[in-house]
């Protein structure tokens, strides 16, 4: 093994080959079918409309930016608003990426900031999306509860992750999957981040839509030879002491022969919430 590797996904993490893993990353899943349905689920669900003003946190490339500016841009909200987006990435080159393929979007901006440390003034949003940031979080209680703090009345929380729990690897003997799978969570922060979350929504103070939104993001044979997610996977495992290198190595010749082949997938369970900050007449 080389020098230690940053962990992917977090502010500090800039080097060079670690920023261009999570940009092949990010754009793989946000190419997913499976993940443009959850999207139109959520879009649908939260009343997504012109005039909004809307916080993506952990924008990453901006790309889920970039679409709500679309649907908020062509009118003013009832008090004048013109619908705006701001992406809160608190990486400066997930955030220089992001400002770069944003060019020419009239209303969308980015900033530096974190979950749970919010630089916008109370009761000021109309929508927040989160994708895939609680399980990158250690408290994500605090975040949620800023998420609430920032949200108007009647606003909405777009909330998305997922369950470490639901990771399945192809063309895997059960038993070395499930070592793998167990092994590579010490990377996480809060690998089951989607379960907890609406506990942590009724302790914020906000309301939980009943319905919830589901979709399996699926890597593909040639997504994962283009990401390498697995051996980075592995790599991390490694390096914490938690899986044996022969035991790694084993796990990432089987999916990498077998997606030679165009005979392997990946996959993780996503979550959708909606949550809602209701009111002066609990509306």
């Amino acid at each position: 093994m080389s020098a230690v590797i940053p962990p992917l996904f977090r502010a500090g993490t800039q080097d060079d080959e670690s920023i261009a893993q999570m940009v092949a990353l990010l754009d793989v899943q946000d190419a997913l079918p499976s993940a443009r349905r959850l999207h139109e689920w959520a879009i649908e669900t939260a009343a997504v409309r012109p005039g909004d003003q809307v916080i993506d946190l952990g924008s990453g490339t901006g790309t889920m930016s970039r679409q709500l500016a679309g649907l908020v841009a062509p009118a003013t909200s009832t008090d004048g608003q013109m619908g705006w987006v701001t992406g809160v990435e608190p990486n400066a080159q997930l955030r220089a990426v992001a400002a770069s393929r944003a060019d020419g979007v009239p209303n969308l901006s980015f900033i530096d900031g974190l979950a749970g440390e919010l630089p916008f003034d109370d009761s000021s949003v109309d929508l927040i999306w989160c994708e895939r940031v609680l399980q990158h979080l250690i408290d994500q209680q605090a975040a949620i509860t800023d998420i609430a703090r920032v949200l108007r009345p009647g606003g909405r929380a777009v909330l998305l992750d997922a369950d470490q729990a639901t990771r399945i690897i192809s063309d895997l003997e059960p038993d070395l999957a499930s070592a793998f799978v167990r092994a590579s969570l010490a990377a996480v922060p809060n690998p089951y981040a989607a379960r907890h979350i609406p506990t942590q929504v009724r302790r914020s103070g906000l309301t939980l839509d009943p319905d919830v939104g589901s979709s399996a993001f699926v890597f593909s044979s040639e997504a994962l030879l283009r990401t390498q997610v697995l051996r980075r996977v592995a790599e991390d495992a490694i390096e914490s002491g938690q899986l044996a290198p022969e035991v790694a190595e084993a796990v990432v010749l089987t999916v990498q022969t077998a997606a030679e082949h165009g005979d392997a997938f990946a996959a993780i369970t996503v979550f959708g919430f909606v949550a809602r900050k209701l009111e002066a007449n609990g509306r």
